[in-house]
């Protein structure tokens, strides 16, 4: 199967690439992939099963980040920014995108939820031929416009809760597939961190993502009550003035992505984590991708409970989760006083995630899906 993948880099991404790129040297597009782990556990999946894949990172046309790396970081900033309010910059993007597709003749061509493809793109696309699927993480009703206008021009949308229903009332007309998060067990994996590593992310209580009021008010009032309540935490994600005002400034760590992120898990005591806002039902059936990387790096979990999470794991034997902010506090109190029972845990849960939560198992039904729609297109 031939299948090319897109994805917009984003600044966090590009920005630890570069750091990386700049402290180890070698070719900048690896950094770049690196960074973004689930696309690097895709692409690694892709080719163990024999596919051909072409992957392509940009946000540019005229300035791609390949280029980019060569610019101080300020100056790239501003050049980026100013290449992206022309829009000519990006419609020569996304006329170079379907370039890019006619000349591989994928199979598929697949676009994951927030690479910011353009409806004409799919479009133009769609009435050339081409099969498209997207990896979609969020329901419809809190997707941005951008993203819900383009529902209607995939052909198979893997989604990895319960949205289907309100994708379906959306738009989204082709084959929708539950389809759960992985995990790529050679990328998030123990680490045995030198002691400038250790001095630089080790934590008692360690949170990395999103916590902007969008999608995340509910996670970041929790956040606020445990650093305010005494819990010492390292927060990692999102930039300096989402924080103003908010005691997460004092705690808060930057961005980090990729090798730098497993590096952060296996440092801490404590792996928190919750889900974005969300409606009844839409987390039914599935875990963020987080619930597996803390285990597979071997860290105890503290998840906030949504009603899928006894399918993956087993309550208080390899996960434990809370249903309020008083529980969270109480939890992380008590297992960061009993190492032993927090250790027993998280030795459990990655044992289980080995077992039945990796990319590896998840790849097998997707192909089989994708494999399908290529059957359809020959017919």
């Amino acid at each position: 199967m031939r299948v090319y993948l897109y994805h917009k880099v984003d600044r966090g991404f590009y920005e630890s690439a570069y750091a990386a790129w700049r402290r180890e040297g070698g070719q900048f597009a690896n950094h770049l992939l690196r960074a973004q782990a689930t696309l690097y556990s895709w692409k690694r999946e892709f080719e163990r099963y024999d596919c051909q894949i072409v992957t392509d990172l940009r946000s540019s046309f005229l300035m791609p980040q390949t280029l980019r790396r060569h610019l101080p970081m300020p100056l790239a900033r501003l050049v980026r920014g100013g290449l992206w309010v022309t829009r000519f910059d990006p419609w020569l993007l996304q006329r170079d995108i379907i370039r890019r597709i006619e000349s591989f003749k994928p199979d598929v061509a697949f676009f994951p939820l927030g690479s910011s493809v353009w409806q004409s793109t799919l479009r133009t696309l769609k009435r050339r031929g081409v099969r498209l699927v997207q990896w979609c993480g969020l329901p419809a009703a809190t997707m941005m416009k951008r993203d819900r206008v383009n529902l209607p021009y995939f052909d198979l949308i893997f989604q990895p809760y319960t949205f289907a229903a309100g994708l379906r009332a959306a738009g989204a007309a082709g084959r929708i597939e539950h389809v759960p998060i992985g995990v790529d067990p050679e990328v998030h994996r123990p680490l045995n961190l030198t002691a400038a590593e250790y001095d630089r992310y080790r934590s008692d209580v360690c949170f990395i993502g999103g916590l902007g009021s969008r999608l995340h008010q509910a996670r970041r009032e929790m956040v606020e009550y445990a650093i305010e309540h005494g819990i010492r935490m390292k927060v990692w994600g999102g930039y300096r003035e989402h924080f103003i005002g908010s005691p997460i400034l004092r705690h808060w760590q930057g961005q980090i992505w990729g090798e730098e992120q497993v590096k952060a898990l296996c440092a801490t005591k404590i792996g928190l984590n919750f889900h974005q806002d969300h409606e009844p039902g839409d987390l039914d059936r599935g875990l963020n991708i987080r619930s597996f990387e803390l285990p597979a790096c071997g860290v105890f979990q503290l998840l906030q409970r949504v009603p899928g999470v006894e399918e993956f794991f087993e309550l208080d034997k390899e996960i434990v989760c809370f249903d309020t902010k008083e529980e969270m506090l109480d939890k992380t109190r008590y297992y960061l006083a009993h190492e032993e029972q927090r250790q027993r845990i998280a030795a459990a849960a990655r044992a289980r995630v080995l077992r039945d939560h990796t990319w590896s198992s998840r790849f097998k039904k997707m192909l089989h899906y994708m494999g399908e729609l290529k059957q359809i297109s020959a017919g």
